[in-house]
């Protein structure tokens, strides 16, 4: 699971500078009228710190309409930023070197 919120997993969004997260992306066609339609929800479940896990946070994204729609592209940057404000606000102390965490811009 910290592979996926990695560089090259499916979620380098996810990232949080200091801190080791891992989780799990999410896309799901939505159906209408018994049918799939054009229609997403994107998701992205993680934990942080790795190293002793303090918190969970689950975001899910009904119908997103900018950004594309997979989990990876649409949920996982509104984890990092509840995460990272969640745990300054706990006292967590950072389990991981202070990085420039670059994610490609394909990604």
């Amino acid at each position: 699971m910290e592979l996926a919120a990695g560089p090259h997993g499916t979620a380098p969004r996810a990232q949080v500078p200091g801190y080791r997260v891992a989780g799990k992306t999410s896309t799901a066609h939505k159906p209408v009228n018994g049918k799939y339609a054009n229609r997403y929800v994107s998701a992205f479940v993680g934990f942080a710190p790795v190293s002793d896990p303090r918190i969970i946070v689950a975001v899910m994204v009904d119908e997103p309409t900018v950004g594309g729609y997979f989990g990876g592209k649409v949920a996982a940057p509104v984890f990092a930023a509840v995460t990272q404000d969640a745990l300054r606000a706990l006292h967590v102390a950072p389990d991981s070197a202070v990085t420039d965490i670059r994610v490609p811009f394909d990604s």
